[in-house]
């Protein structure tokens, strides 16, 4: 799979609780400068040795969807922590969710080992297949393996970096007036799986939670 940056100024579009139908014609908007300026380079000290004795790391959407705020990434973790142990799934799960000054390429383990649902249904065959730009089926299944159809909150590009257009404030706000944050579609598996729109801050959206 190819990495296809799919980021573009959707400032008028907004994700919603249903999936939006794949668009073609959106792509073409896409303005190839967005986060020009992000860091290209993903975190060297991340430790992809921590996959000794694991086979999968597993990823769910949440049951429940909010506005974007989450109380910052802590908040976000928790709700995915909160979720995972209500469905007894054992193991560590933080937010696939990125603000501009904190990515998920810093703070998730890179594993080497497949990413898959909780049905066992593969969606990446490891890190580097999450972040090339499309994953092999749609996250659309949440911690007890019942179906989620909807948009979720990501501030994360396809390539795992942060975008940098605005987070609402870091996911503290629900305010229109603290400008947008990224968002991604449960329905998709292109590179807007993570990054199809930036919606205002006061969309009830999902979370993507993964396994650590």
């Amino acid at each position: 799979m190819k990495l296809v940056l799919l980021l573009g100024l959707l400032g008028s579009v907004a994700c919603s609780t249903t999936d939006p139908k794949p668009d073609s014609g959106m792509d073409a908007s896409v303005d190839s400068g967005v986060d020009a300026s992000a860091d290209a380079s993903t975190d060297a000290s991340t430790d992809s040795g921590t996959d000794s004795g694991v086979s999968q790391r597993r990823i769910f959407v949440t049951d429940t969807v909010q506005g974007a705020n989450f109380g910052g990434i802590s908040g976000a973790d928790a709700l995915c922590a909160s979720q995972a142990a209500a469905a007894s799934l054992q193991g560590e799960f933080k937010a696939w969710l990125s603000t501009i000054s904190s990515s998920v390429s810093d703070r998730l383990t890179q594993s080497t080992v497949p990413y898959v649902l909780v049905d066992g249904t593969v969606i990446a065959n490891d890190w580097s297949d999450l972040t090339d730009g499309s994953i092999l089926a749609p996250i659309n299944l949440d911690a007890t393996g019942q179906p989620r159809r909807g948009d979720v909150w990501t501030g994360t590009r396809a390539d795992g970096l942060p975008y940098t257009g605005g987070d609402c404030v870091g996911f503290t706000s629900n305010s229109d007036a603290e400008g947008i944050g990224l968002c991604g579609s449960t329905g998709l598996t292109n590179a807007r799986w993570t990054a199809a729109a930036t919606p205002s801050c006061s969309l009830a959206l999902y979370l993507y939670c993964i396994e650590q």
